[in-house]
């Protein structure tokens, strides 16, 4: 059996079936412990690292289910596979309503114990790494602007830090990617904090509409202006404007930003005066503005004044470490919207969440989020609640489209998906819990506390990854 060895104590009276798994499951690579009392498998629970308890229900001191309540105390976390007679299936129904894994009933055969110990291992395993994830997400929250990875902590700080400026930025990220959360960042951090932070989405109007929403217009300017209206660098004075997708505005309208930004000034639609006025200008765009300018299809000279501070946003699968707090986020954020009472993503669901690709970025993750909120009126939102599309994941779902070859070509230019996430988890988890038991002197039983975990949780990852408590 590869990775750490793996131990098994089994609680049986009877000497034949201790020995016959105990032989069995040596054989797969266990470590295996045997009892064959109550009590003294109570004590080797105590003494011994075990990831599985094989318990009998019929024991010569006490019954089984009393040795699986006292199991839970010792260990909430504890594994337990329940031995029975095929007459006493109701106790072991019981048992697993009171916490056991799952049961087997006499007679049975090894391989069939190997399978049921394969399959609580693998959950086991997903389980701790959840609650791990659970215990450690450390966000910063401005609105949905979620982050616990480093990429997005950095970038984060990166904002706070240039909000104190009065430079130029750009923002450059996928669509649904929280390019808008960015920049009111940025806003919410700088000395203009207290005025306006005015947003356009400049793909939104028709060219005379995005001008006078821009800029304004007098009275009589355009058939339909009846009056004179303030455009937004007027209303913004003193504030931030925020203009989303800038890379779809006209030339025309691309010359009159270009003297905001030069001169500080602008003429409403029809106005002959200049007014001015004090505002940030924070841009943003899902275009390469470089190819545009090259196409002649943006200014040189405006891309230069926009392009002081340049800010990549990641989208969501470079980031996969912010997904599970954000499902969090989303999931209460229904709670309120709709009036669920929803408290748990389950493991099986969660996985394939975390895998999807997210094509639409935070926005798509929003509206699946919403899409099983309205679905389920329990407390949980399980795997019948995901969309077919997450449910029927594709190998490279969600990949980008090669350039200049074959799918085929941009397939192998990759390594394979979950082999990729898997070890990235793993070298997370490893490095995470070395240093958890650095920073307690190797003290397993406080490290585990730390983290809002069980101490036999703790040390099945410590074993699963060959570390030691020194």
């Amino acid at each position: 059996m590869p990775g750490a060895k793996k131990s098994v104590l089994i609680i049986d009276d009877e000497e034949n079936i201790r020995r016959y798994l105990g032989i069995s499951l040596s054989q797969e690579g266990y470590e295996v412990h045997t009892a064959q009392s109550g009590k003294e498998g109570l004590a080797l629970l105590l003494e011994k690292e075990v990831d599985i308890v094989v318990l009998d229900l019929h024991l010569p001191d006490s019954s089984g289910l009393d040795i699986l309540r006292r199991i839970k105390n010792i260990d909430v976390d504890a594994v337990v596979i329940i031995i029975t007679a095929y007459g006493d299936i109701g106790s072991a129904v019981e048992a697993t309503k009171r916490g056991a894994y799952d049961y087997l009933t006499k007679p049975f055969e090894a391989e069939d114990v190997k399978t049921v110990i394969n399959k609580a291992l693998r959950v086991a395993d997903l389980e701790d790494h959840v609650k791990l994830l659970r215990r450690q997400v450390d966000r910063y929250q401005y609105g949905e602007l979620i982050a616990r990875s480093k990429k997005m902590r950095d970038l984060i700080q990166f904002g706070e830090q240039i909000a104190q400026t009065p430079s130029t930025v750009i923002i450059y990220g996928e669509t649904g990617t929280g390019k808008e959360l960015i920049a009111n960042l940025i806003h919410k951090k700088s000395p203009r904090a207290g005025k306006p932070f005015v947003t356009i989405d400049c793909t939104s109007l028709p060219e005379n509409l995005l001008e006078s929403e821009l800029f304004g217009h007098e009275r009589g300017a355009f058939t339909g202006a009846v009056g004179l209206k303030k455009g937004l660098f007027e209303v913004a004075n003193g504030g931030t404007v925020f203009l989303d997708e800038i890379g779809e505005i006209p030339v025309i309208i691309q010359a009159k930003i270009l003297r905001v930004l030069e001169s500080q000034t602008f003429r409403r639609v029809g106005g002959e005066k200049y007014i001015p006025t004090d505002v940030r200008i924070i841009s943003a765009t899902n275009r390469d503005l470089k190819k545009f300018v090259q196409e002649k299809r943006f200014r040189s000279d405006l891309y230069y004044r926009l392009n002081v501070v340049p800010i990549h946003l990641p989208p969501l699968r470079e980031r996969r470490e912010d997904i599970f707090p954000l499902i969090e986020y989303f999931v209460q954020l229904m709670n309120k919207k709709i009036g669920r009472r929803i408290s748990t993503v389950s493991n099986e669901a969660l996985k394939p969440l975390i895998e999807y690709d997210w094509p639409g970025n935070i926005r798509e993750l929003r509206n699946i989020i919403e899409h099983m909120a309205i679905t389920t009126d329990g407390p949980s939102i399980t795997t019948k609640h995901l969309p077919v599309e997450i449910k029927g994941l594709q190998p490279g779902f969600g990949l980008p489209e090669a350039n200049n070859g074959s799918s085929m070509e941009a397939e192998t230019s990759l390594p394979d998906f979950k082999e990729a996430k898997k070890a990235l988890i793993e070298n997370f988890e490893k490095d995470y819990i070395r240093k958890l038991l650095e920073i307690h002197g190797g003290n397993v039983s406080r490290s585990a506390r730390e983290i809002g975990t069980q101490r036999s949780s703790l040390q099945r990852l410590m074993r699963k990854y060959g570390i030691d408590k020194a």
